[in-house]
């Protein structure tokens, strides 16, 4: 079966930091199959369009950053080149991972006229309704830094894209027939735009050093982990911080160990991290928090390890692979009930939920975490339950390529 991928990351041998790093960890585990050919077209650090093979893998990549027209598409040359390409590998099937960026649009307009798979990822125009993530006007506006200011660009103005794309998306999930939806909480929002679409499910596989690690056990200190793939309020870092000050009242050693690129040199410091740094000063956390900067999958695993707890504070989530990721390890998560994260785990079971941008229970549940060696050892077991079931390499295999031959056949 030969099935061409649109997506945000291209293959290589590198461990993605960042977004999408899940793509690499599928590609392999379906090629391992031996039942599907990949082709592939994802943004890189290249000029102009360019052919660049990974192994077995055709690629090609795009300039990162290419402009995009007021159609949602990128330059007419460029649409052409990919158009060219994919037919050159022609495809039995294309797959389209995530609708925040143009490609949906290609097989949505009929540019494309292979049988296409759709899966949502973020959805644009839901986190536009979040994006602020609970922020006063007075914080949004102390979140104005230099950078900003230079640049002339402030979230305002990163919230409005948001919406801009979330138009389109919107028109990405009306013309397509076949969309994977992840979750309850996605499928329920496609089914609002779309109510014919059929809707498919399938995890995804995990990095590798996941699979590979050693389970769970209590640590000596109370360190919580925190991981962020975006630099914007929704992600609710903040939440996090907000928290963190209120159980040091109560557990004085407890600090935070946040994961991410969000911490720059200079005017390059995005003003929302900027603020969040002098909240910090504020509340007297600055010995108490640990950036770690972007981390691989190895880092991340002996940071679940290494940790107390984990907190998700975000507002809106499709899937969470950061929760998926922890309950791999087993390690007591506490997350926001926003989005897609009811999809993944049991309140008071196998994680703790507490409400988006709700610092006060975040801190009771993180408390509980810590303070109750048995609930924090059951939360650990149930969640390594649930993930060796739902994480098995093996059956999301062979549920994408169910899924791919059901598209098929529907054609």
């Amino acid at each position: 079966m030969k099935v061409f991928w649109f997506c945000n990351c291209p293959l290589s041998d590198s461990d993605a930091t960042g977004t999408g790093t899940w793509l690499g960890a599928m590609a392999h585990a379906l090629l391992g199959s031996k039942d599907v050919e990949l082709g592939i077209i994802a943004p890189g650090p290249v000029r102009q369009f360019t052919r660049s093979d990974y192994r077995q893998v055709k690629q090609w990549l795009i300039p990162a950053g290419t402009s995009i027209g007021s159609d949602g598409l990128p330059p007419a040359s460029l649409v052409q080149a990919i158009l060219a390409a994919v037919n050159e590998f022609s495809p039995d099937l294309v797959h389209i991972w995530g609708t925040e960026t143009f490609y949906g649009l290609l097989s949505a307009r009929g540019l494309l006229t292979y049988p296409s798979l759709l899966l949502l990822q973020g959805l644009s125009g839901q986190i536009a309704k979040v994006f602020y993530g609970g922020l006063t006007l007075s914080e949004q506006l102390r979140c104005v830094g230099i950078k900003e200011l230079l640049k002339r660009r402030t979230m305002y103005a990163d919230r409005r894209d948001f919406a801009r794309r979330g138009l389109r998306e919107e028109e990405m999930i009306r013309g397509h027939r076949f969309i994977d939806a992840q979750s309850s909480w996605g499928a329920a929002q496609v089914r609002a735009i779309n109510p014919e679409a059929r809707l498919f499910s399938v995890d995804l596989v995990l990095r590798q050093p996941f699979y590979d690690a050693n389970a769970w056990q209590p640590p000596s200190q109370p360190a919580i982990f925190c991981t962020a793939a975006y630099t914007a309020p929704f992600k609710g870092l903040h939440v996090a911080v907000r928290a963190l000050a209120l159980l040091r009242k109560r557990i004085s050693d407890a600090r935070l160990r946040i994961a991410g690129a969000h911490q720059r040199a200079g005017i390059r410091q995005d003003g929302y991290i900027r603020w969040v740094n002098r909240m910090i000063h504020q509340l007297d956390l600055v010995s108490a928090v640990d950036w770690l900067g972007p981390l691989n999958a190895e880092n991340i695993v002996m940071e679940l390890q290494n940790a107390a707890a984990v907190v998700i504070p975000t507002f809106i989530e499709t899937y969470c692979v950061a929760f998926a990721e922890a309950m791999q390890i087993g390690a007591p998560a506490v997350v926001a009930y926003a989005g897609g994260t009811p999809s993944l785990g049991k309140d008071d079971n196998s994680c703790l939920f507490f409400q988006p941008g709700d610092t006060v229970m975040c801190a009771h549940q993180l408390e509980r975490v810590l303070t109750n060696k048995a609930l924090a050892l059951q939360l650990s077991r149930e969640s390594r339950k649930i993930a060796a079931v739902r994480n098995d390499r093996q059956k999301i295999v062979q549920r994408q390529l169910e899924i791919y031959r059901q598209i098929l056949q529907k054609n």
